[in-house]
Parts: structure tokens; C-alpha cells; sequence
């Protein structure tokens, strides 16, 4: 876990593409930080992370693009959440930081810069990595060690099958509700053949059925080889978490592969899954 003598340091950033944080989180951000340092990180903090205009995005983007570009970066987390990742999105070129070793982590509204990043073959995971200041056992079991190290595993993921018994495909989506905001536009993925991961946060029955309605009228349905949920919070609060399940089991064709892990979403819980690269479940 710590750094051996000899050992040279390698680069981590802590930043937030999305809503700003407030600045009574910083030392929160502090104690990320030294927990980053104790896996022989040195680790930097965005400037922009908290308290941030919604209209510099395109600074965030330049600043990011620094950060995939230093050969030393690693590692680039996102601790942030809400709305605004898009505005950072539409403002970095993927081609400057196509051949960047980094692996970015998010979640959440990340779901848009992820996707994109996986996407343009950059190594994007699913994965929020405050988490382990809120859920220890991340850090005490290990996971956190294996995360860092690139051995994210499908088994860490705990599924089970709704409907059929296997799927396999390269993974894209995350979060509902933000991976939508990319539809139109250069940075849909490639679905064809591909397992559709789906999360939510917030959203009532009205409206969670309401974007898995526009998923099928953009005819997702019919060019993925499986569908892979996650939890959907505030169903989950309601009660009413087999409204996503019954309503695929409508509305999807028969034969394609239905599947639920608890380990994906907003729980302190939910470990990490890598998007655009071929898995099997």
C-alpha cells in the first residue's frame, strides 16, 4: 500500500468537472488527498474545484487536458456531481489526450465525460472514489489497492440475471438521466453489440419510465447484446426499484439479456466497472 524506498511517485489530480463544490468540503478534499498519499501518490487539486462560475468550462477543460497530458498523472478522479460536466466536455478536444496513459474516475453526471473518454479509447472508469472516506471496508479490504492497480474485476460486481443467463460486450452508459444529455451529439457511443449499464439518482416512477421510453424510441434496445442496472436510488427510497425491471421486461425484445449488480450507483457501496472494453457476465 505505501510507498517503498526508491520508489518514485507517480501523479494523481483531484478534480470536478461537474457542480462546484463548496468550500466547507475542502478538508474533506484534504483527507482524500493524504489517503491518495499513502499509496505513493502525489497529488494534485484542481483549481477549480470548488465554487466555480458555470461558465469556465473551458478553463476546466484546458486544465484537464494538462492533467491527461503529464506523463507522471495517473490517475485523474472526479469527486464532483450535479449538471455541468457537459460544459467541460464541449470544450475539450479528445484528440490532444487520445494517447494519454491516465485512467479518469467519476460518476454520476461524469457519465457524459466518461463515456466520451471510453469512447476516444482513453481509459474511463465508473467509480467514485470519495466512497472510501465514507465506506472504509473499500480501503481496508484492499479494493481501493486493486482499483489503483488496474485490476478491476466483472466478480466484484455481484450480478444477477432478470431475464437470460449471459451477455457480453463492450460497456457504455452509467447514469440515465446524464448519459441522454449526450444524445445528438459527436460523443454517442457506438452501442452495437455493447452492454448498456444504467444507474439513477433522483427521478419518480414518471419520470425514470419517461428516459427508458426515450432509450427505446432511440432503438437502444435493439442494438445492445444486454442491459445492465444498477441501483436507482430514490425508487429504491420509494419502494417502487421493480418499476425499472417491469418496464424493460415490456417494452425490450424477449431475448435480450436483463441483469442487476448493487454494487453499481450513488451507495457508498458500489465498486468500479471500465467502460468501453469487452467484459462477460
Amino acid at each position: 500500500m505505501f510507498l517503498q524506498e526508491g520508489e518514485k511517485m507517480t501523479k494523481a489530480a483531484i478534480v470536478g468537472c461537474s457542480n462546484p463544490l463548496k468550500k466547507g468540503y475542502l478538508p474533506t478534499v484534504d483527507k482524500l488527498a493524504d489517503l491518495l498519499s499513502g499509496y505513493g501518490l502525489e497529488v494534485e487539486v484542481s483549481r477549480y474545484l470548488t465554487d466555480t462560475p458555470p461558465g469556465l468550462g473551458k478553463r476546466r477543460a484546458k486544465e484537464l487536458t494538462g492533467f491527461f497530458n503529464d506523463p507522471e498523472v495517473k490517475h485523474l478522479f472526479d469527486i464532483s456531481g450535479g449538471d455541468l460536466a457537459n460544459t467541460v466536455l464541449g470544450n475539450l478536444d479528445l484528440a490532444q489526450i487520445k494517447d494519454s496513459q491516465a485512467t479518469f474516475y467519476g460518476y454520476s453526471d461524469l457519465t457524459t465525460i466518461l463515456t466520451a473518454l471510453a469512447k476516444n479509447g482513453n481509459k474511463a472508469v465508473n467509480f467514485q472514489v470519495r466512497n472510501c472516506l465514507d465506506n472504509p471496508d473499500l480501503v481496508e479490504s484492499g479494493y481501493l489497492q486493486k482499483v489503483l492497480d488496474g485490476q478491476i474485476s466483472t466478480a466484484d460486481l455481484d450480478v444477477t440475471f432478470v431475464r437470460g443467463t449471459g451477455m457480453q460486450g463492450p460497456v457504455y452508459g452509467g447514469n440515465l438521466r446524464c448519459l441522454l444529455k449526450l444524445a445528438g451529439t459527436k460523443n454517442w457511443p457506438d452501442l452495437n453489440g455493447a452492454i448498456l449499464l444504467l444507474e439513477g439518482l433522483h427521478g419518480k416512477p414518471e419520470l425514470i419510465t419517461s428516459l427508458l421510453e426515450q432509450c427505446r424510441e432511440m432503438g437502444l434496445f435493439d442494438q445492445v447484446n444486454g442491459i445492465l442496472l444498477g441501483t436507482f436510488s430514490e425508487l429504491e427510497n420509494m419502494g417502487q426499484e421493480n418499476v425499472v425491471v417491469d418496464y424493460l421486461e415490456e417494452v425490450t425484445p424477449e431475448n435480450l439479456p436483463i441483469a442487476k449488480t448493487p454494487f453499481v450507483g450513488h451507495k457508498t457501496s458500489a465498486h468500479a466497472i471500465r467502460l468501453g472494453i469487452p467484459v462477460e457476465f
